[in-house]
């Protein structure tokens, strides 16, 4: 997915989001802007993807921050409270379809706003309602000729509902390999985080080796690229690895997420922000 004009001072917003929550100074976040706007204005074309840009803003942050993980708090606060909530849930393990939804709708839950009591009911209510776009049958015939599923994780908290998945798919007798990030960038879940929340003990967990938003492939690792090409199934979590990834139709992807934007809920051809999402590249037909 092209970037488009309005996802520039989106992504400035971004920017200016993530300052808030590790508490940069006014001072500072005046200067993310300025910095900012700097930075992407003096760029020759616009070609990247969101993300792309949105990381560069990101690198700014960090460095207003004087910190190589500015979310690590954050983080470590919302796998806690996420763990909690996945103790009361009462959730059909049977259910693929179920499982699925609360998966996409961990995408949607921001712990580092949200109380424990707060997300809870917020997950229950979303549980409760259903996809805004399902390509639900495509997927399930592609996985039952499938072996290996690559799961591309995308926030900290978010991968705690990401358990259930990896469990319910190695009871299928699919082998899971379960992808970070290579290091810090935002509230993405690094190998820490998997550790944390016992994803490293039912799962293969590997890094995508770099703090790219998203998932950028000539900035990958041999690693990652060597399961990303193999893997008979892909499930990309999140708006980011979407908008990295939309345009790779010779492989196997199935974008599960929670739509945070109008330019991507176009792309997708849901109805609204906001809609849960399982869709199927192979299925994309974006063409402004």
């Amino acid at each position: 997915m092209r970037v488009l004009p309005e996802c520039l001072p989106c992504v400035i917003k971004q920017g200016l989001n993530a300052s808030e929550k590790i508490g940069l100074s006014k001072e500072k976040e005046f200067l993310l802007v300025k910095k900012s706007m700097l930075l992407l204005g003096n760029l020759e074309n616009y070609t990247e993807t969101p993300a792309y840009y949105a990381y560069l803003i990101q690198r700014i942050v960090k460095e207003l921050s004087n910190n190589e993980d500015p979310f690590k708090e954050i983080k470590r606060l919302s796998n806690i409270k996420a763990l909690e909530i996945l103790k009361k849930l009462s959730l059909n393990t049977e259910d693929l379809y179920e499982i699925l939804k609360l998966s996409a709708i961990g995408n949607l839950l921001d712990f580092a706003i949200l109380s424990e009591e707060e997300a809870f009911n917020k997950l229950q209510k979303a549980l409760n309602s259903d996809f805004g776009i399902a390509d639900y049958e495509d997927f399930v015939r592609e996985l039952s000729s499938a072996q290996t599923v690559l799961i591309l994780g995308d926030n900290a908290g978010e991968i705690v509902f990401d358990i259930p998945l990896v469990e319910k798919l190695k009871s299928m007798g699919k082998k899971v390999i379960y992808v970070v990030k290579g290091a810090p960038i935002l509230n993405d879940a690094t190998y820490e985080d998997a550790e944390m929340v016992g994803l490293t003990k039912i799962c293969s967990v590997i890094t995508n080796g770099n703090d790219m938003v998203g998932t950028i492939l000539d900035y990958a690792s041999p690693e990652f690229l060597e399961h990303f090409n193999t893997a008979d199934l892909i499930i990309s979590k999140g708006q980011a690895n979407f908008e990295t990834l939309s345009e790779q139709k010779e492989k196997n992807i199935f974008f599960l997420l929670t739509v945070k934007c109008k330019p991507v809920a176009k792309h997708l051809s849901t109805k609204k922000v906001g809609d849960l999402v399982l869709r199927w590249v192979k299925k994309l037909h974006f063409t402004s």
